[in-house]
């Protein structure tokens, strides 16, 4: 989950729409990549490993709010991410793979740090998801459709881009009010309203696009998890709408 401030109090947006989003971007991207229809579902699903937890979240003792997912606290992060990949297994060999490739990217880059039993964790999934990966990989090699796509290069462009999508969408959904920079792009709300962003240079096929997800208001905190849980299947939903310029 990520919160947005809002006039009205604070806007709390699932992962799996931030997800949507990058989706929605996967889609407007002017550079081709294939196989397209698995990379765009990649990045729309990449955060499906979140929707059970979205739908029970847990209280932030320091906010009084659902945790953030940067701050939940590593060992449940790392069980969340551990999920991802099996749970997309059934809709796309390739699409899972990339989000398992995805989530050791981020292990690999961001370490969660943490004490000697995250650290015992963190190994077991890394090794887990290598094993996953080099398993779909091999399936994937003997099929015609996706043997050119399985190749150390490919793989590589796939995985980037997946990351760069999630990027944007993290940023932009946060909401831009200044300038900002992510996945080599500088986004720059004009009037410092969020709602209306310039990229540069421009990544997308049309003169403009919208990004659109969904978040639910919460205008007080909570002082335990289940007035927190009713609090929010309460919450009024808000659309979010970004318009995306060329600079």
């Amino acid at each position: 989950m990520l919160h947005r401030p809002s006039p009205e109090g604070t806007l709390v947006v699932g992962q799996p729409a931030h997800a949507w989003v990058s989706g929605q971007l996967a889609r407007a991207w002017a550079a081709p990549f294939a196989p397209w229809d698995e990379v765009c579902l990649a990045a729309e699903q990449h955060d499906i490993a979140w929707s059970a937890w979205e739908r029970s979240p847990e209280r932030d003792p320091e906010t009084g709010l659902p945790y953030t997912f940067s701050a939940l606290p590593r060992r449940r992060r790392l069980e969340l991410w551990s999920g991802a990949a099996a749970l997309l297994l059934p809709q796309s060999r390739y699409a899972a793979l990339l989000v398992s490739l995805h989530g050791t990217l981020l292990v690999e880059r961001f370490p969660p740090g943490g004490d000697e039993e995250v650290q015992r964790g963190l190994a077991d999934y890394l090794e887990r998801e290598r094993d996953f990966q080099a398993r779909v990989i091999d399936s994937l090699r003997a099929d015609p459709r996706y043997g050119p796509h399985t190749t150390p290069e490919a793989l590589e462009g796939n995985r980037e881009l997946v990351f760069a999508w999630d990027g944007l969408s993290l940023v932009l959904l946060h909401g831009v009010t200044g300038e900002k920079n992510a996945a080599g792009h500088t986004l720059t709300a004009p009037e410092g309203d969020p709602t209306r962003v310039t990229v540069s240079p421009w990544p997308l096929r049309e003169e403009s696009v919208t990004l659109v997800c969904e978040g639910r208001l919460l205008t007080e905190t909570y002082a335990d998890e289940g007035e927190l849980r009713r609090g929010l299947a309460k919450a009024p939903w808000r659309t979010i709408e970004t318009r995306l310029e060329p600079a």
